[in-house]
């Protein structure tokens, strides 16, 4: 059994501003709950494996996140080294 945990980052009109993230997982199949002496250990580790995945998948779309915010940063910083220094705005 997968799961699949995506993460998308949206601006306020619902565009992304990056690719979505997606982290997929192997999870044990229902057949592994084989009673209540094996479901906590089970589940435990079930547990760890999706925190783990849940983890890793933010870290990367945050990483995506800021690479973006790095380029509009620096794609405004070029812009404003273009406009005549009559014309510059500052902030």
């Amino acid at each position: 059994m997968k799961m699949k945990i995506t993460v998308n980052i949206e601006n306020e009109d619902n565009a992304d501003i990056a690719e979505p993230t997606t982290i997929e997982l192997d999870i044990p199949d229902f057949e592994a709950f084989t009673g209540p002496d094996k479901f906590g250990e089970v589940f435990d580790q079930y547990e760890r494996e999706v925190l783990k995945a849940r983890n890793a998948a933010i870290q990367a779309a945050t990483e995506k996140y800021l690479s973006e915010l790095a380029k509009k940063k620096s794609s405004q910083r070029h812009k404003d080294e273009e406009q005549p220094k009559s014309q510059k705005i500052t902030r």
